[in-house]
């Protein structure tokens, strides 16, 4: 088996995956080995671990299966494997343990001796070391270039265009009008136009007469014209560069590659204009009406990309409404996408969060996927980190006696004490570098060890969380329900369009049948002649038969009243008697003498296919609900130390 990764930089400089393929390909023949299949990687980072690397996971489980399918990887280069320490021996030492070895193309060696581990264990430092430089000079020249004010990459800010290198205002050229068509025009006119009509929505339309377009060509709404005049770069005329709290730092809490940089920038207002437009948004704080919660508001993404919101009730029913049904701006396209039953949508999702919570095994599953670690590793770990202090023993041992032998032979010599100490060091040299790369790997597999004892506390916990979920989360009302999902960050994606009743709204007469779980009779002649004596109004104009028959065939196949055959009549009028007969008691009556006769199970009740995203913080929620249960004011979104985040999707 033979694994390629390469990444865009090493593409650019010609080691594609065909110049590797042709080089592992030709060293598996002069081996004499079978060629089983290869497992490649294009355009993948070395810094990547096995598990977020697509075709390396695949071949981890095919390592895993028995019988094994091969038992040695061939890499062209040790940078293949991994541009990290971690990212390199994760995965090496996880394939040996199963009796895996990896084999190198350029430095002709394998795994499987003392002398291919040495050799492995300088490439790994060797392709850590390259990549430390890389990024080093590629962070230097970015932090260089902020400090000067220069543009650094990313999205520009609207209002604003990259010229040499700089950001500089979109306007119009000195003396020359041309409208509001450039984007630093377009927001001056945009808030002179709000400030004097107080509406963004009609400031919009004002803008779009104009001419004016947003930078993707739409025409501006209200809340697109809000957020670029009131953005915080075009209102401070400056831009922060790694001051975000997404930037990645080091254990002081710092950024790890340069210090933030405040980026100024040219103003698109002056002072007062900036005074004036925030004088002119502020709005008074509106009461908000007590109404029905709507938890999975804004968590669910339609299939035409919109959002869903509670709609409030329609009818009887409370429903959610897609926003892509709502005009973006005067004449803009809307769907068609239709309204959801909220009470169906918010069961279906709430039984399978809640199901999933409550399985330890599925939950344990999840934090191996995302981390790459499972609790049963330590065993395995320790063992090799014992193995690797029985080599530095010796190791230790034979620096010190080079250092002895060096600085006898050193004093034999009529040199100054500077040479002296140089001529020792030279003397040792090779065998002091073998010690620090076993020292090296020896401080990466306590890390690897620290990681297992993490993995073992979290699986204590996830069987904590599930037991909590099983006890506390199935009659949870809506308002708690709504603070669950907020705190996990819960994400609903339709994966078709839903296909449902008048607006969503659900089959009473199916619901009926589900809550008492009765199958659905045929009314053939037996039962037919138990029921008839029952009914005491029998018009000319339609047969009661017939429209029982169509009743009870609409709620066997799930058929929409509108899409019954015509054979059973007018579907208003079955509709009528299905709402006459249930609230005058006939409906029940009649169901229960038809216990007798042949009927069929109720059909499962359709289900919208859909994904479910969220991110665990098990701690977060555990503490929360010891709170809760002491009868103290708790917050599932609460804060605690030590957590660690576990995102998952559930395919339903």
């Amino acid at each position: 088996m033979d694994y390629l990764r390469v990444s865009t930089e090493e593409q650019v400089k010609g080691y594609g995956i065909a110049y590797s393929g042709k080089k592992t390909g030709a060293y598996i023949g002069q081996r004499g080995w079978e060629h089983v299949g290869t497992f490649v990687d294009e355009g993948v980072s070395g810094a990547l671990e096995a598990y977020e690397r697509p075709d390396l996971r695949k071949l981890m489980e095919g390592a895993r299966k028995t019988p094994r399918p091969f038992d040695i990887v061939v890499v062209n280069e040790g940078r293949a494997i991994g541009r990290t320490g971690r990212a390199f021996w994760k995965w090496v030492w996880e394939l040996q343990e199963i009796g895996v070895f990896v084999a190198v193309v350029k430095r002709d060696y394998d795994n499987s001796t003392s002398e291919g581990e040495s050799k492995m264990r300088k490439d790994a430092d060797y392709a850590e070391d390259e990549r430390d430089i890389i990024r080093e000079r590629t962070q230097g020249g970015i932090q260089e270039k902020a400090e000067a004010g220069g543009y650094v990459g990313g999205k520009v800010p609207y209002g604003y265009h990259v010229v040499d290198g700089r950001l500089v205002l979109d306007e119009c050229p000195d003396n020359i009008d041309c409208g509001a068509k450039r984007e630093a025009c377009a927001l001056r006119r945009g808030r002179s136009l709000f400030v004097a009509l107080r509406d963004w929505g009609q400031a919009a339309v004002a803008l779009n007469g104009e001419g004016s377009a947003k930078r993707d060509g739409q025409p501006w709404a209200g809340h697109s014209l809000r957020q670029q005049v009131l953005s915080p770069i075009v209102l401070e005329a400056r831009q922060a560069f790694r001051g975000s709290n997404g930037v990645k730092r080091d254990h002081d809490g710092r950024p790890a590659n340069g210090d933030p940089v405040i980026i100024r920038l040219p103003p698109v207002f002056t002072p007062a204009e900036v005074a004036e437009v925030r004088s002119a948004s502020r709005h008074p704080i509106r009461t908000p009406q007590k109404a029905r919660v709507y938890p999975l508001t804004g968590r669910i993404i339609s299939p035409c990309g919109k959002c869903y919101i509670g709609g409030g009730t329609i009818g009887r029913v409370s429903a959610y409404r897609c926003q892509g049904r709502s005009e973006a701006y005067v004449g803009a396209p809307t769907c068609s996408c239709p309204y959801l039953a909220a009470d169906s949508v918010e069961e279906q999702t709430w039984r399978q969060v809640r199901a999933f919570l409550s399985d330890a095994d599925r939950l344990k599953a999840a934090v191996c996927d995302q981390t790459g670690v499972r609790a049963g590793q330590r065993e395995g770990l320790e063992q090799r980190r014992k193995e690797l202090d029985r080599q530095i023993r010796p190791q230790r041992r034979a620096v010190a006696i080079a250092i002895g032998v060096a600085a006898k032979d050193v004093a034999a010599r009529d040199l100054s004490l500077a040479e002296s100490e140089k001529a020792v060091e030279r003397a040792i040299a090779p065998l002091q570098a073998e010690l620090d790369v076993l020292l090296a790997s020896r401080r990466r597999m306590t890390v690897q060890l620290a990681e297992a004892e993490t993995a073992r506390v979290r699986s204590a916990q996830l069987v904590e969380l599930a037991a909590m979920a099983r006890r506390t989360l199935h009659h949870l009302p809506l308002e708690e329900q709504k603070e669950f999902l907020a705190a996990i960050d819960a994400k609903v994606t339709l994966l078709e369009p839903s296909r449902r009743g008048r607006k969503g709204q659900p089959c009473a007469l199916a619901a009926w049948f589900a809550e008492r779980q009765l199958p659905v009779p045929l009314l053939n002649d037996e039962g037919w002649a138990t029921v008839e004596p029952m009914i005491t109004h029998k018009p000319r104009s339609v047969s009661p038969r017939l429209v029982m028959t169509g009743i009870l065939y609409k709620v066997r196949t799930g058929t929409l009243w509108s899409d019954l055959p015509a054979l059973f009549g007018e579907p208003a009028t079955l509709r009528t008697y299905s709402a006459r007969w249930r609230q005058s008691g006939f409906w029940a009556n009649a169901i229960q003498a038809l216990a007798t006769v042949e009927s069929t199970a109720l059909p499962a009740l359709s289900e919208l296919p859909m994904r479910i995203e969220c991110t665990i913080e098990p701690q977060r929620l555990l503490n929360n609900r010891q709170i809760g249960n002491a009868g103290k004011e708790s917050s599932w979104g609460g804060s605690t130390a030590d957590l660690f985040n576990l995102p998952v999707k559930l395919e339903c």
